[in-house]
């Protein structure tokens, strides 16, 4: 008994082992997914010897960057900060690049630190958060779907029963059409069939993964009203949705667009950024993608 028990632990180690094995690759897809949306928001006008892959990347996952002038030119590094002013805020930058090695700036005097938030963190556990509950979703599903294809509990008289019968199973699984056994394998009266169809709920999973979608790009700013089912939407719900679409895209504009400001006057640049808007009008049809703000 004590060792069908140990059995069963291991079981089922392996198997939360594997289900947080495939949480994690697709957490990580779904972090993937999640930036991309994000960052085509933006639209940003750099330099053309900038790379706007490492701009993007490292301002919104760092949730700043240093704009300084180097040997190369003026250039978006990858930074820290240090120092403290009257305000509690940062005074210096510190520059580890593998070409151009440890560098030392002033902010605001000789170089400007570029951030997107009022911390200087970055958008990654708003990601993350999204990504988590959407992973999850996923893993339900596949369970779902997996216990929908067998749906039975067979009792066995013995080990060796048990381990006929679950070759048995597996088997089906696989999906042969047939398996042959002896007579006395299998008995009718020891088996129960539950049913499937009152447990599958795979279809409700995946409506909520467009809830939590929707939710995210309510996060992002994109007007999202052409998700909800209700054939109309009153002007105060709609406007109501606006709002809370721009609270966080403002934030962000508001702080970067500061940033570009001090960096263009500083260096003789001209960099820019807009949000680009994507969405639907009241009654859910699509609209052509604009320019705000």
């Amino acid at each position: 008994m004590d060792n069908d028990i140990s059995i069963l632990i291991d079981e089922y180690m392996e198997a939360q082992r594997k289900r947080l094995q495939n949480n994690t690759s697709g957490q990580l897809y779904y972090q993937e997914l999640l930036l991309k949306k994000l960052f085509s928001r933006f639209e940003f006008e750099l330099p053309e010897e900038w790379d706007i892959s490492y701009f993007l990347t490292t301002l919104f996952i760092e949730g700043h960057l240093a704009i300084t002038d180097t040997a190369l030119g003026v250039l978006p590094l990858r930074c820290s900060y240090t120092g403290i002013n009257v305000f509690n805020r940062p005074t210096d930058i510190i520059i580890a690049n593998p070409v151009l090695g440890s560098l030392r700036r002033k902010i605001d005097d000789d170089s400007i630190l570029l951030k997107i938030q009022y911390d200087y963190n970055g958008v990654m556990p708003i990601i993350n958060r999204y990504a988590g509950l959407l992973a999850e979703c996923d893993s339900s599903i596949s369970v779902n779907l997996r216990n929908s294809k067998v749906s039975m509990i067979a009792k066995a008289s013995n080990k060796a029963q048990a381990k006929t019968l679950e070759a048995i199973f597996d088997t089906i699984d696989k999906g042969k059409p047939a398996v042959i056994v002896s007579a006395d394998a299998v008995n009718q009266e020891d088996m129960w069939y539950m049913p499937v169809k009152n447990s599958f709920v795979a279809n409700d999973i995946q409506e909520l993964k467009r809830s939590i979608i929707s939710e995210f790009l309510t996060e992002i700013g994109i007007n999202n009203t052409n998700l909800d089912k209700r054939e109309r939407l009153t002007d105060d719900e709609v406007n109501a949705n606006n709002d809370e679409v721009l609270a966080n895209i403002q934030h962000w504009y508001d702080n970067i667009s500061d940033g570009i400001e001090k960096a263009n006057k500083l260096f003789n640049l001209n960099l820019s950024v807009k949000i680009r808007e994507f969405g639907g009008d009241q009654n859910g049809e699509p609209t052509e993608p604009n320019l705000v703000l």
